[in-house]
């Protein structure tokens, strides 16, 4: 039993393509990722998304607390 059964054949070439690269790459350990820093007009853009985002809540409460009778 080798866990493919139930596929079609194309199916199972590529599961055994996929189990072939992972036995040969194994697990490897990722590096560590920073936060890249946020600055200029990207900075102001994502303020303006918050503003933006925070004004469409407003309004979308606002609608649905007058449009309730």
């Amino acid at each position: 039993m080798n866990g493919f059964e139930g596929m079609n054949e194309a199916q199972r070439r590529e599961a055994e393509a996929f189990a072939v690269f992972w036995d040969r790459e194994g697990v490897r350990e990722l590096a560590p990722l920073r936060r890249a820093p946020i600055k200029g007009w990207v900075q102001w853009a994502f303020w303006g998304l918050r503003a933006y985002i925070v004004v469409m809540l407003v309004l979308v409460t606002i609608g649905f607390t007058r449009g309730m009778h």
